[in-house]
């Protein structure tokens, strides 16, 4: 049976074997006199889940993300919550992707220097997502810096070191200049712009460093407030546990186009399968991982297994030969792994799957197919316990 539809029953398990705690209840009237109605009582529930992803960044360098969703439900809705997700947590590098300055995604820094000879601008990065681009990292910057500078004056380049077009240039600072309602050309003072981060003020440049989000492509802003955001909507719309666990499966994932993220106002992020994770801990207390279900049929095995891709839960399906208790067929009932990457181990008949069933008596040599290590190692947990179980039947 598939986990994902087996949440919607934990959850009732979960709310049901609660109703032996003690309500939260009015306050008892001081008076001995009796109340003239009975005063409604509400079940109020703590949940608490942390969760943590490793992994690697962009750069190839370690990281751990430690989900946290803690909260409080009233008769099964959410009605408090606290969602953050820090980076490297219990490291000197620990920080959380909900502060300004901990997580660069629709951000913008500016650095102004004083010289001897006025001001420099030192640098005015934007930081973010666009189509032509997809994740984008932008410098720009100008030697001497007066009344007088304009936006053609700046050298702007991208994370390579390769110089944009004006074209391009005003099309990704355009996201900046809408926060000052100014329409970008190749002749708007740098001063505007400065003055969005307080480094222009009362006609003078100020020497100092600022950083500002800033609505991004299709509305999301920084990290923090994408998450802020989340979190408002589903305070909003009386969320279950499990209302927000199929959220998490059906909106904003990696596979669509950004600009078709838009059931969350103001909310962009890709809700790969971490998210889920940390809701199904808060409903069960701990990740499923294992064998769900077995069937028999005409001399045929197939045991139904769940693991944790990197997009959620992935549903394997090993069957097995009776007569010789070898594999012959491994297929992926369901899944969301990300298109073009570990969705194509998902295929029925891909290679990784051909591969699992002739190394099924050493999977230990079978190796994970680089840039989809995690979906790899879901698949190959899978037919493991695939084969423990059947080994035990």
């Amino acid at each position: 049976m598939n986990m994902k539809r087996l949440s919607a029953l934990a959850l009732a398990f979960v709310v049901a074997g609660c109703s032996s705690n003690t309500p939260t209840t009015s306050e008892t009237p001081a008076s001995s006199e009796t109340p003239s109605s009975t005063q409604s009582s509400a079940n109020v529930v703590p949940f608490s889940a942390q969760y943590e992803m490793k992994g690697t960044t962009s750069a190839g360098l370690p990281k751990n993300d430690t989900f946290i969703f803690e909260g409080e439900t009233t008769d099964g809705i959410i009605t408090s919550l606290n969602f953050d997700i820090i980076r490297n947590m219990g490291t000197d590098e620990e920080y959380s992707k909900k502060d300004l300055y901990g997580y660069e995604m629709n951000v913008s820094d500016a650095e102004v220097a004083q010289t001897d000879n006025g001001f420099e601008l030192v640098k005015l990065q934007i930081n973010g997502y666009e189509t032509k681009f997809g994740q984008y990292m932008i410098t720009a910057t100008c030697p001497v810096l007066d009344d007088t500078t304009v936006f053609a004056d700046l050298t702007i380049t991208n994370y390579t070191g390769e110089e944009l077009s004006e074209e391009d240039a005003l099309m990704i600072y355009q996201y900046l200049a809408n926060e000052a309602d100014i329409t970008l050309t190749m002749d708007t003072p740098v001063s505007d712009l400065l003055a969005i981060f307080g480094l222009y003020e009362d006609g003078s440049f100020v020497a100092g460093t600022n950083r500002v989000s800033f609505a991004g492509f299709n509305g999301g802003r920084s990290y923090g407030e994408q998450i802020d955001a989340i979190v408002d909507y589903i305070l909003a719309n009386n969320m279950t546990l499990d209302d927000v666990y199929v959220m998490f499966q059906t909106v904003n994932q990696q596979s669509e186009p950004i600009e078709d993220r838009d059931t969350i106002a103001g909310a962009t992020i890709a809700f790969v399968g971490d998210f889920q994770r940390m809701v199904y801990v808060a409903i069960n207390g701990e990740l499923y991982n294992g064998v769900t279900n077995h069937t028999t049929s005409d001399g045929m095995t197939t045991v139904e297994v769940v693991t944790q891709g990197y997009g959620g839960e992935v549903e394997t399906h090993v069957t097995f030969d009776d007569a010789t208790g070898k594999i012959t067929e491994i297929s992926v009932r369901d899944h969301t792994e990300s298109e073009g990457v570990g969705a194509v181990l998902c295929e029925d008949g891909s290679d990784y799957l051909t591969a699992l069933v002739s190394g099924q008596d050493d999977l230990d040599s079978v190796e994970a197919v680089s840039g989809a290590t995690v979906t790899s190692t879901a698949l190959k947990d899978a037919v493991n316990y695939a084969i423990e179980y059947y080994n035990e039947l």
